[in-house]
């Protein structure tokens, strides 16, 4: 039986389920034009699937299985927020895998916000919700700029907080 551990560590492997301090706000500069955009990029929650029972550590073993890539490539992903060759379709591929596996990605390529926020993969809602703006391209781009928006803007407010702490 599969338990769910959204904190449970992944090897060093991936660090995909970054959680931010509740307060956190960020400042959006989208304007009204691209909300009905972002908005069909956003999975209905009343039909969403629900979260499936598998733990990250899990996905990541799962999608590995068709989508191999290096753990040096996820280790650059935790450190930098990108991977280092985004021409490399094999990573992007597993970031959509992964993503589907979770439930954050939808079989339709819509993301399933209350589902990433359970999982406290992003931040908050407002980060998903901008970072929707750079889901373009094929699928597997779609899923990987995603996450790099959100890896990204996790990484550089953990970065503007340690400075804060010195």
């Amino acid at each position: 039986m599969n338990q769910r551990r959204a904190g449970a560590p992944i090897c060093a492997l991936l660090l995909l389920a970054i959680a931010l301090p509740a307060g956190t706000v960020a400042c959006s500069m989208m304007n009204n034009d691209s909300a009905e955009q972002r908005g069909a990029l956003l999975a209905d929650p009343a039909t969403a699937k629900k979260m499936p029972d598998i733990s990250m550590q899990d996905a990541v073993a799962e999608c590995n299985r068709s989508f191999v890539i290096q753990p040096d490539y996820l280790s650059e992903l935790n450190e930098t927020g990108s991977f280092p060759d985004e021409t490399d379709r094999i990573p992007l591929c597993f970031m959509r895998c992964y993503l589907q596996t979770l439930g954050i990605l939808t079989e339709d390529e819509k993301v399933n916000k209350e589902t990433a926020m359970k999982l406290k993969w992003a931040s908050s809602g407002e980060t998903i919700d901008e970072c929707l703006e750079e889901m373009t391209g094929s699928p597997c781009d779609k899923a990987y700029y995603l996450t790099r928006c959100v890896m990204t803007r996790a990484l550089v407010d953990g970065k503007s907080k340690d400075n804060k702490r010195k």
